[in-house]
């Protein structure tokens, strides 16, 4: 599940990202989610689905007939403000750079244990969205060389590389930062904290990823959770 729509006072759209039709949009009644907590649950960020749909595969908009809940770690970490807010921007995320309307076996199966990922993790949580957004860009093919930095580089932001050059526009990480994404970017969700980052660190961190992001994906436009989460992280 990656966001809600509202459309008018008695239904509202949904986008899902799916297993088998890539990114989907469906039409929920509101009054069925207003009687049931449990149905507009099925609905929050980053809840896993088992779905029946009606209609053909390919239909603009999907009309759901059963929605079984499988797993909502927005549920489980309502008492963690900081997992709350990484399930908001994780979908919003998704929402705003996904564009594939069919099955993608690899990115979906990544989205997945992310969310399993992201209920389980504890020791270094903090930096769950950090690693994420760098696979995520990885997998929707913005790929950064890793293995090209050399201590006193800069990262150019722009190009998406490291380099010793001048750098005459305003997209890049100083040589002190770009230690930084060095290090992120040799990170997996099982090193977590092996990843020691200041709230300034992990905030100038993310701003360079979407600013990244942004450059090739111009329509993903400003993810409005970031200043959320920013702030809960120390």
């Amino acid at each position: 599940m990656l966001c809600t729509i509202p459309y008018n006072d008695r239904s509202q759209f949904v986008h899902i990202y799916t297993e088998q039709l890539g990114k989907i949009t469906c039409r929920v009644t509101i009054s069925r989610l207003r009687r049931s907590g449990g149905q507009r649950m099925l609905y929050a960020p980053l809840s896993v689905l088992d779905m029946i749909l009606e209609g053909r595969p390919g239909q603009e908009i999907q009309q759901i007939r059963e929605a079984q809940l499988l797993l909502s770690p927005y549920t489980l970490s309502m008492s963690d403000p900081g997992k709350t807010s990484q399930c908001m921007y994780m979908a919003e995320l998704l929402d705003k750079t996904i564009r594939e309307v069919e099955a993608n076996a690899r990115l979906w199966q990544f989205v997945r244990q992310s969310v399993e990922l992201l209920q389980l993790a504890e020791s270094g949580s903090a930096n769950f969205h950090l690693v994420f957004t760098t696979r995520l860009s990885y997998l929707i093919g913005f790929h950064v060389d890793n293995s090209t930095y050399q201590p006193g580089m800069q990262f150019d932001i722009s190009e998406g590389i490291y380099t010793r050059g001048p750098i005459y526009h305003p997209y890049y990480l100083t040589a002190e930062s770009t230690v930084w994404l060095h290090q992120l970017l040799d990170t997996d969700f099982s090193h977590l904290d092996d990843l020691h980052l200041t709230r300034e660190q992990r905030n100038t961190l993310l701003d360079m990823m979407l600013t990244f992001l942004r450059i090739h994906l111009p329509e993903m436009g400003n993810i409005k959770s970031v200043d959320i989460l920013k702030e809960l992280f120390i």
